[in-house]
């Protein structure tokens, strides 16, 4: 299976030259995540292990014994899309969000047959539904939608309804108050009456979404806009309540209220409250990469519960696959997972996952919805109080194919062999991670823009970037190079005269390139294996030093150079 078991219990960095290294480096890479937090530095590790794994075919079996129900139809359909990572190696950053000021006294246009306002005291929020009360009845979870345009984030939490007169036929809401006022009455939900859905996480069966809109509905996104409002709401702690709006008559709603609860707000996302919890084995969540379509994550492990789904490519005709890892609690009794197409709520697939901590899968085929580019989200159902960390993804369950096509590019089907000792420093590690999930991703975009960023000299014979790295490559050998340059050999600080590193210092690969190794049997058998150069080419080069490809990365994280060969 490809797992990889991260060795510090407090995810903090280790010493350069620890084995944990690489998976270390790689969580915190993706998605700007920060290496202290429990999500980052055991995050890549299984990530790239299923890379590997995807690229080999691996073994595909039931998902902890569950029973799989998962639909599967012949369809036609939308392409991959870039990486969600793509926007960490380009130039540039979205522009700031607006300050954040809440609009006292302002009412939502479909909230004007009630009395609830912005600003409003939040003991003044109750409920007026004759027979009705809501509860919540599962951790709160955030909808990140990163489709390569732009990425959003809504928030939803699993609502127990209990009905009382009239009826219920719109979806309850989640309403934030902090230091005892409303901040945010929750999105339009009267625009859509019958879409009601079911939780993405926790819940039974009959349990409803409370739904969390990207923005509050009481700041305006523009000084005086007074129905136009894109402001998030800033990080800090808040209480959240569901509210529901039953129709007690024609024409006539009331409100249900839940009891609050306590949420934090912070760069990582929205967390309730939780328990530490040290349940074995420890294992990291994967790093989206290219061919991942959907990834739901679950981080119970520390006193704050962390949830996610991340949507981060539309379905296409292509035969997909579901991963899934999860610990705690009863090893045998696990959630049922779902695949909802998130423009219908059809459920096209379902199965189980047991928490023995063991990472399986499962091939589902091309899925309902593929010829239409559709959107799936994961379900998580009746997720046992037991689990305290699980993830589940849809990915395509072949090789990634490149954005030209496919076997136009040298890395196609390349399977690394990631030598942690080849990355001396956290930064170098950081910067290699990038280029290399580049070169095997096959994504011209964006090992042009690295280089582009770098300034990178390419050699011999320079070129541009858009040159060299153009798909279909024209006899080259480019992409398969830098793969194996950075994950079969080791890399070499030079310059470093006193033996620290200072940050003025270049990483090399292959090692054999440097002074030091020259000579080194190991190093120039380490090229060999990688296929780099062919035993003969070695032994020929040996007299006068290594000829072959190499690269360098300054301790910086600047990609320097890509040479080709001599």
């Amino acid at each position: 299976m490809n797992q990889h078991d991260g060795k510090d219990q407090d995810h903090g960095w280790v010493d350069p030259a620890g084995t944990d290294l690489l998976a270390q480096t790689l969580g915190a890479m993706a998605g700007g995540v920060d290496p202290a937090s429990p999500t980052g530095p055991a995050a890549a590790t299984s990530a790239m292990g299923r890379r590997v794994r995807l690229r080999r075919g691996a073994k595909l079996g039931g998902l902890g014994g569950g029973a799989l129900a998962l639909a599967a139809v012949a369809a036609l359909g939308a392409g991959q899309l870039a990486p969600p990572d793509q926007a960490e190696v380009l130039p540039g950053s979205p522009a700031p969000a607006p300050a954040f000021q809440v609009q006292d006294g302002y009412q939502p246009p479909w909230l004007e047959w009630s009395d609830l306002t912005c600003g409003m005291p939040v003991d003044d929020l109750t409920s007026t539904a004759q027979g009705w009360s809501v509860a919540p009845a599962g951790d709160i979870y955030a909808r990140t939608t990163d489709l390569g345009d732009g990425s959003s984030r809504s928030w939803g939490m699993a609502a127990r309804v209990q009905e009382g007169d009239g009826s219920l036929d719109v979806a309850p809401v989640l309403v934030w108050s902090q230091d005892g006022v409303v901040v945010d009455l929750g999105p339009d939900v009267f625009d859509a009456p019958g879409a009601q859905s079911g939780p993405l996480l926790g819940g039974r069966d009959g349990d409803v979404a409370a739904a969390g809109g990207p923005a509050s509905t009481c700041a305006p996104a523009e000084p005086g806009s007074r129905d136009t409002f894109g402001t998030p709401l800033p990080d800090g702690d808040y209480e959240v309540r569901a509210v529901a709006f039953p129709e007690a008559g024609p024409g006539e709603r009331a409100t249900a209220v839940s009891e609050p609860v306590p949420v934090r707000l912070d760069a990582d996302g929205a967390h309730g409250p939780g328990e530490a919890r040290d349940d074995e084995p420890l294992f990291g969540f994967p790093v989206p990469v290219q061919g991942h379509v959907s990834l739901l994550t679950l981080d119970r492990t520390t006193d704050l519960v962390t949830a996610e789904m991340t949507q981060l490519e539309p379905l296409s005709d292509v035969p997909m696959a579901v991963f899934a890892q999860c610990v705690g609690g009863d090893p045998e009794v696990g959630p049922q997972i779902e695949l909802v197409l998130s423009s219908t709520g059809e459920v096209v697939g379902g199965m189980g996952v047991s928490c023995d901590g063991e990472e399986a899968g499962t091939e589902v085929g091309v899925l309902p919805g593929a010829e239409g580019g559709e959107v799936v989200d994961i379900r998580l159902k009746n997720v046992p109080d037991g689990v305290s960390r699980l993830w589940v993804s849809l990915d395509s369950a072949g090789p990634p194919l490149s954005r030209s096509g496919g076997p136009e590019c040298s890395a196609t089907g390349f399977e690394p062999k990631f030598d942690l000792d080849g990355f001396p420093t956290g930064d170098v590690a950081t910067a290699a991670a990038n280029i290399v999930l580049a070169a095997m991703d096959c994504d011209s975009e964006a090992l042009i823009a690295l280089a582009e960023d770098s300034g990178t000299e390419l050699m011999p014979g320079g070129g541009t970037p858009e040159q060299v790295f153009a798909l279909p490559e024209p006899g080259t050998d480019h992409y398969l190079m830098i793969a194996a340059l950075l994950s079969d050999t080791r890399g070499e600080i030079v310059g470093d005269v006193a033996g620290d590193v200072t940050g003025d210092e270049t990483v090399v690969w292959p090692r054999v390139a440097t002074e030091e190794f020259r000579d080194s049997e190991e190093a120039w058998d380490e090229v060999v294996a990688a296929g780099l150069l062919t035993a003969d080419e070695a032994e020929a080069q040996r007299a006068h030093g290594y000829q072959g490809p190499r690269i360098a990365i300054g301790t910086d994280m600047t990609w320097q150079s890509y040479t080709a060969g001599d």
